[in-house]
């Protein structure tokens, strides 16, 4: 399958982002059942709006992979949210998770046919919208919103996996780990200069 790889990282980007939603959750006191619902909505929200605007529907829910990735990630996320460095472990699985799902989200613009803005604001989205519905779910402000190097990391990140994909002999999933990479960077430089 050609696009094996492509389609791991997508479900990697669906785990990392349960796990987070589940930590801060449960690092907040929340029950572990409803940090369980709260990491498959946070995990699915991504290729769900991704998917539906590229025209695919709710394909999406058709793949059990998807679930399957969530409760894991879920799991996961409730263990890592009661240690004492459940907040470190937080602020890392989010910038992983918004790292992959930019990139993941612009290749998939790209294979649909969009242009360059069109793919770009695909992986904007595909980044932010799990981190969005998790704020939100736990009556946080969004971080999208709030922090000055997450949106724009995750623009940067379109950005660059656009050019790789259009400018190298790369494969599409290759070209979402270098725009995922350089979200990432961004993320721990941030990190960085807080700290």
């Amino acid at each position: 399958m050609q696009n094996l790889p492509l389609f791991v990282l997508d479900l990697a980007a669906s785990f990392v982002l349960a796990a987070a939603a589940s930590c801060r959750a449960r690092s907040t006191g929340a029950h572990f059942s409803g940090a369980a619902v709260l990491a498959c909505l946070a995990g699915m929200a991504a290729p769900l709006a991704r998917d539906g605007l590229l025209g695919y529907g709710a394909i999406t829910l058709n793949q059990g992979e998807y679930l399957a990735a969530c409760v894991c990630g879920g799991i996961a996320g409730i263990i890592i949210g009661q240690s004492s460095r459940a907040w470190m472990a937080f602020y890392w699985l989010d910038a992983v998770g918004l790292a992959l799902g930019a990139g993941v989200g612009t290749v998939k613009g790209v294979m649909a046919g969009l242009g360059p803005t069109g793919s770009i604001l695909v992986g904007i989205l595909g980044g932010l919208v799990g981190g969005i519905a998790r704020d939100l779910c736990l009556g946080d402000m969004a971080r999208a919103v709030e922090e000055d190097m997450y949106a724009t990391a995750a623009a940067f990140g379109g950005m660059l996996t656009l050019a790789v994909m259009l400018l190298t002999n790369l494969h599409p999933w290759q070209s979402a780990l270098c725009g995922a990479l350089l979200v990432f960077i961004l993320r721990g430089i941030r990190k960085i200069k807080i700290d």
